[in-house]
């Protein structure tokens, strides 16, 4: 394709590449010309096939995980997340099932210096935060809204559950799948293929819900507290550390397989397994 430019005050007609047209279309394109998982994929160059490919092993709620990381970095346009102290990162939030208005959109979070859920889902700008939480509110509700722990489905108890004193013996995922019965060297080898980031969110909604007694929080619960915690960022000047607890009640952001019962639990949990939390949130 030809184009006309302007050099030195004269005007010049260049011959674009296929790779010099496509960024220019991007260039030009507002974040709102993204409506639908094909338009993510198509902006930033990745085929069904392949997306399709590296979720097979997923569960819808991983999947529509990875969905979302497609279209947040569509939306964001090529902008890099600042890391730095007062960098802010927007994800939306959403309001629960059993609420009034149903799961709907609530409104937009913004972290300074800290991470609530990993800079893959956020965006540079509260006006891109709000746009994604509405337009792909479907793929919202499956990502936070799925059913049970996918561990239930892929590994079977073999082991007797151990019984723990206090949540707090509970210091490695080796306890965390004694707790629940889980085998531990069977679960850790059916998930060594997946990517770091995955890998951990696996290991970490083992993590939650042992540390929980075995309960799963149930985000269709509106009287029902639920506290998760959050960190200071990697670039942050402590780097990437424990920074404190939130809760919600009726509101999401985080999703039910990352809550927990209490807030000396969530506040044990981020602590504790800060490793995890890095390879999930910076993975």
């Amino acid at each position: 394709m030809k184009a006309t430019i302007q050099f030195n005050g004269k005007s010049a007609v260049i011959e674009l590449t296929s790779d010099q047209l496509a960024q220019a279309k991007k260039q030009t394109s507002h974040f709102t010309n993204i409506k639908t998982l094909q338009d993510a994929l198509d902006y930033v160059g990745e085929t069904t096939d392949q997306f399709n490919r590296r979720t097979q092993f997923d569960d819808d709620a991983q999947k529509a995980g990875k969905e979302l990381e497609v279209i947040a970095l569509a939306i964001r346009q090529g902008n890099t997340l600042g890391r730095k102290q007062g960098d802010k990162w927007y994800f939306p939030y959403f309001n629960s099932k059993r609420s009034a208005s149903g799961f709907s959109f609530g409104g937009c979070f913004y972290g300074l210096s800290h991470s609530y859920v990993g800079s893959r889902l956020c965006v540079e700008s509260a006006e891109k935060a709000a746009y994604m939480g509405k337009q792909f509110i479907d793929i919202y509700d499956r990502y936070l809204n799925a059913n049970d722990l996918a561990i239930e489905n892929q590994i079977s108890s073999s082991v007797d559950p151990k019984v723990f004193n206090s949540y707090k013996d509970i210091k490695t995922i080796e306890d965390a799948c004694a707790a629940l019965g889980i085998d531990s060297i069977a679960f850790l080898d059916g998930i060594k293929n997946l990517s770091p980031d995955t890998n951990a969110y696996e290991q970490l909604k083992v993590v939650v819900r042992a540390l929980n007694g075995g309960e799963h929080m149930d985000y269709k619960d509106v009287d029902e507290y639920k506290y998760f915690p959050y960190f200071n960022s990697v670039g942050s000047a402590s780097g990437f550390s424990f920074d404190g607890f939130d809760c919600g009640v009726s509101s999401s952001c985080v999703g039910s397989r990352l809550a927990y019962k209490s807030r000396e639990i969530a506040e044990y949990a981020g602590k504790q397994f800060i490793e995890l939390y890095d390879q999930h949130i910076n993975g």
